[in-house]
Parts: C-alpha cells; sequence; structure tokens
C-alpha cells in the first residue's frame, strides 16, 4: 500500500476524558507535592521518610506516566488503495482494498477498556472512546475494529468506495 497517497478520509483521537486524565494525573500531582514538602520545605514524609532519591524516581515516574497517555494516538485513514491504522506508539496496520472481503461501521459493545485490545469477538480492537467503529473482515478472514468518532462521515466512504469498486469490477 502506497503510503503517500492523497486520504480520503482522515481521524486522529486522543484520550480527552476529563475523568481519566484525573486519575492519570493523580501520581504526577502526588509526586509533586512529595518533592515540594521535601526539597522546599524540609519536611518528611510520615515516619518513614522516603530517601531524596525515592522522591525524585517517584516525581519522574509521575511524569512518564502522565506523558505517555498524552502521546497516545489513533490516527485512521482511508486512501484509494487501502486503510491505514496507526495507533501510536504502539502498532499500525496497513490493508489494501484488495485485502477486504467486508467492511462497514457498526455499533459495537465492548467492555475490554481502552487501547489495543486482542483477540475480541471483533478481530483486533484499537479504541480511545466511544461505541462505534469502522469494522474490516479482511478476505484471509482476519478481523479488525477501529473506533471513530465521525461514524456517519466514514460509513459514506466506505459505502462509496464499494460502490466504485462494484463499478469497476462491472466493467
Amino acid at each position: 500500500m502506497n503510503l503517500t497517497a492523497r486520504p480520503l478520509y482522515q481521524e486522529k483521537q486522543r484520550f480527552t476524558k476529563w475523568w481519566m486524565w484525573l486519575i492519570i494525573l493523580l501520581p504526577l500531582e502526588i509526586a509533586l507535592n512529595a518533592f515540594y514538602l521535601h526539597f522546599s520545605l524540609g519536611i518528611s514524609l510520615r515516619n518513614k521518610p522516603l530517601t531524596d532519591g525515592g522522591i525524585i524516581a517517584f516525581l519522574l515516574f509521575g511524569i512518564a506516566f502522565a506523558y505517555f497517555f498524552r502521546i497516545n494516538e489513533l490516527r485512521t485513514t482511508l486512501t484509494e488503495e487501502g486503510i491505514r491504522v496507526h495507533f501510536y506508539p504502539y502498532t499500525s496496520q496497513n490493508v489494501s482494498w484488495g485485502e477486504v472481503e467486508h467492511c462497514e461501521v457498526i455499533p459495537y459493545d465492548f467492555v475490554g477498556g481502552w487501547g489495543v485490545r486482542l483477540w475480541t469477538q471483533y478481530g483486533t480492537v484499537y479504541n480511545v472512546q466511544g461505541g462505534k467503529g469502522l469494522y474490516v473482515q479482511l478476505k484471509n478472514k482476519k478481523k479488525f475494529l477501529v473506533g471513530t468518532q465521525k461514524p456517519e462521515e466514514l460509513q459514506l466512504l466506505v459505502q462509496q468506495l464499494q460502490h466504485s469498486a462494484l463499478d469497476v469490477v462491472a466493467e
């Protein structure tokens, strides 16, 4: 698949739920408070204080944890040549239309959490939020699902691509 082909559809998704970010930033807040109390005010933490190195390591962990979730991005691109799914920094998948047996936007009931999920009823699931996604079944019987926040736009394009493919076959 030519990765430089002109995109017909692009979608970028990130983790944006406020309550999720509250949970993600909690370790960083605790680490920042511990760092401030210990190094700025000279107050030890409880009866068993952390070492200087322990506090610094805890702070670095909090920063790394928040940064790790911040850089996560699900990118979906459809071109005339195929589908590209890139869940940064984990994985990417490129599929040409010739490999696709069936493709449609479906509502899905997924209780496995967000991220990349393997071995589900939909095959591999790439999901950031929501309950609708592009379900793709390949001719080799593998399947995958990519979550979307633009289901109507994506479904319209998939239908247009399927009709244009039927026109090419008919000629």
